[in-house]
This record gives C-alpha cells, structure tokens and sequence, in this order.
C-alpha cells in the first residue's frame, strides 16, 4: 500500500511539469489554440491627404521620413562614406545611367567630412506639389586633391556652406534633385 501512495505524488509531479510545459510553449509561441497560424499582410494606401486607409479592418502605417530628415540623411551618408546609398536618394534624373551615378560619386567622395547645421524651408510660394526647396548651411571638408576639379573643390570649399537643396517626389518617396549654390 506505501508503494502505491508513494507513486501517486510522482504522477502528480509527472503531470504538472507536463501542463506546465505544453502552457508553456502556446504562451511561447502565440498560438490560441489554433493548430495553423498564419502572418497576416498589412497594405498601405493613401487617402486623398495622405493619410493611411483602412485596409481589411486593420489601419496599418509606416511612417515616411520628413523632406528635412531626408536631407539630413542624404548628408550623414556622404559623411559616413556610404556613397552609393547617398547616391539612392537622389532622383532619376540624377542616377538615370552609369555616368551621371560616377560624376556623383567622384564628387562625394572628394568630401572628407560633411554635417548639416541647419535645414529652413526657402521660397515657399514656389513650392508645387512634388518639388520643395531648402536652405541647407552645412559644414564641409574636402579633400586637398578636389582643388584642381573642374570647380575647386567641386563647390563644397567654403563654410559655412550654404545649399539650396531642391527635393522631387518620386513614387511617393523625396528624392534630392537638386544641389545649387543660389535658390
């Protein structure tokens, strides 16, 4: 009789660990006792004012960059080196063949160091829809070699440095499209 109400906790403790366990794993993995699951897709579209829409019940967004953090970005790559993402942010008419991309990059890296001190809206009366231009002061290092460039220093000699940046909207997204020493 002892062997057989010594077994019962040991079944007990058997059955609990095992509870415990399968709990577990639902908790773990999601699941509401569905033996499927699936991932559902989030579509975003655009109302009239660009704001999301609803979509199968479910409002979903990502939020897009402002036009000045894509010209903060644009410059935080030159300065990290990474040209050709530089160059991806640039508009079509900007990256349309091999050459135009090469110039770019010719002139970016002649750039040591580039940080952005101030972004301010310029010439807003002449903004449309898809084309905004800033008032970009940045600070700029280049390098010694730039000097005999076809413009010393591909135009990035001084500081401050003051650049109207002109952003297009290309698929949605602001792309640089232009970099001008005057608006």
């Amino acid at each position: 009789m002892k062997k057989g109400i010594a077994f019962i906790p040991l079944i007990i403790i058997i059955f609990l660990v095992a509870t415990g366990g399968v709990v577990g794993l639902r908790l773990i993995s999601g699941s509401k006792g569905n033996t499927t699951t699936t991932n559902p897709t989030y579509a975003v579209s655009k109302g009239p004012l660009g704001q999301p829409t609803e979509q199968q019940g479910q409002i979903s967004s990502v939020p897009l960059p402002s036009e000045e953090d894509v010209i903060r970005n644009f410059f935080s790559l030159i300065n990290e080196k990474k040209i050709p993402e530089a160059i991806g942010i640039m508009s079509k008419i900007n990256t349309d063949n091999d050459s135009t991309k090469q110039a770019w990059g010719v002139q970016f890296n002649a750039i040591k160091s580039i940080n952005v001190q101030k972004i301010e809206k310029s010439m807003e009366e002449d903004w449309l829809e898809n084309s905004h231009i800033y008032k970009t002061t940045l600070e700029a290092y280049v390098s010694s070699e730039a000097a005999s460039a076809p413009i010393p220093y591909y135009g990035w000699g001084d500081n401050p440095n003051i650049k109207w940046i002109e952003l297009v909207k290309e698929d949605g997204l602001w792309k640089v499209n232009e970099i001008a020493t005057g608006p």
